[in-house]
């Protein structure tokens, strides 16, 4: 599928979009989507000083749910690349040094996610919980990761990409494509699993706190402005009885994350370990008094920002198209117009409640 969206200014943004990621990873391959995403871009070795020349920014990322490479840049620029673009996203060029080095970068940025106490906190509580090993993957896996792998899952992952967002002045056409129509089923729910942990830091002085919503199947898009109602910004709910007026922490995180086709809200801080009993206490007398922290002027406030944000996204649309990679649902956009603070408590009311949150800390070995 093509998607193609106008661009109100003279910046563009051309999107190749790959759907599955670690949703078709099987055992001995967690970490094989992100790996690949590495080894794909080696395809574009030799553009290096062409893309810097004409100001071409490209990257490419891994999520749990799809894998994106992508251009951005003015659009005369982004247009004089689309196709050579597409066609080496076409075939894995690869060679057997190629590999084995991009494996050992692979196996750094691993070990690098878990020099951070909330990093190491939550993939391992994502492995706990859910079984899952998130795009980072398992070291173990990584390191038996052999070249044929990597054309399996060539085939089974980049030989077609599922859509392409393309944000121009002028509409892309490309007839020649194939496009991916993948069936993923994966369910995730809550469990004990029996799986290997990395747990060689020890964060002393500090405690990672990690609070987790019930597994999500509809309101995604309620779910999303609540989460703004709840954390957007200092005067927020949660800054203010958390951080503002007991200094208990720093941060205070509060977001949804998609699996496949669910969602669950993660609210994240860290915090001295003395203070720990203190915070739960804090974000509990927040979640248990909605009436009073989700107010009508609060749910205004909250409005008024995504409304200006929709603006500001429009503008900028080259760069913002997570709306249209997200499935239909999601976006907060698609219930701007009707959204109404009935609905929020309702909404608040399946998720949100104190008793209902699966409340972890680094320092008890991931229980509840």
């Amino acid at each position: 599928m093509i998607v193609n969206l106008k661009s109100q200014t003279d910046l563009s943004g051309f999107y190749v979009v790959y759907e599955g990621s670690t949703n078709l990873e099987k055992k001995g391959w967690y970490g094989l989507s992100h790996a690949m995403e590495h080894l794909m871009c080696k395809n574009f070795d030799h553009l290096q000083e062409d893309f810097d020349r004409d100001g071409i920014d490209w990257n490419a990322y891994t999520s749990s749910n799809e894998i994106v490479f992508y251009l951005t840049g003015l659009e005369d620029k982004v247009n004089k690349w689309k196709g050579e673009f597409m066609d080496l996203l076409g075939d894995f060029n690869v060679n057997k040094a190629q590999f084995e080095n991009e494996r050992n970068i692979v196996l750094e940025e691993y070990m690098d996610s878990f020099n951070d106490q909330t990093s190491v906190h939550m993939l391992n509580l994502s492995r706990k919980l859910f079984n899952d090993y998130d795009p980072i993957g398992l070291r173990q896996d990584l390191e038996k990761l052999k070249f044929m792998d990597c054309l399996d899952f060539y085939e089974l992952q980049y030989a077609k990409p599922t859509k392409i967002i393309n944000v121009s002045k002028k509409d892309y056409k490309n007839n020649a494509i194939d496009f991916a129509d993948r069936k993923i089923v994966k369910s995730t729910a809550f469990g004990n699993h029996k799986v290997p942990l990395e747990l060689g830091n020890d964060f002393k002085d500090k405690t990672s706190i990690v609070m987790l919503s019930p597994i999500i199947e509809e309101d995604f898009a309620y779910v999303h402005f609540i989460n703004a109602m709840l954390s957007l910004g200092l005067k927020s709910p949660l800054y203010q009885e958390i951080r503002e007026k007991k200094g208990l922490v720093y941060y205070v995180h509060c977001y949804q994350s998609r699996m496949h086709e669910q969602g669950i809200v993660t609210l994240a801080t860290q915090t001295s370990n003395k203070n720990f009993d203190a915070v739960l206490e804090a974000t509990k007398k927040v979640l248990t008094n909605p009436k009073k922290h989700l107010t009508k002027d609060r749910f205004n406030l909250v409005k008024d920002y995504y409304e200006v944000r929709r603006k500001k996204d429009e503008i900028l649309r080259y760069k913002n198209v997570n709306q249209w990679i997200n499935p239909e649902g999601w976006s907060v956009y698609d219930i701007l117009d009707e959204v109404n603070l009935k609905k929020v408590l309702e909404v608040y009311d399946k998720y949100f409640g104190f008793d209902k949150l699966y409340i972890s800390s680094d320092k008890t070995e991931f229980k509840k």
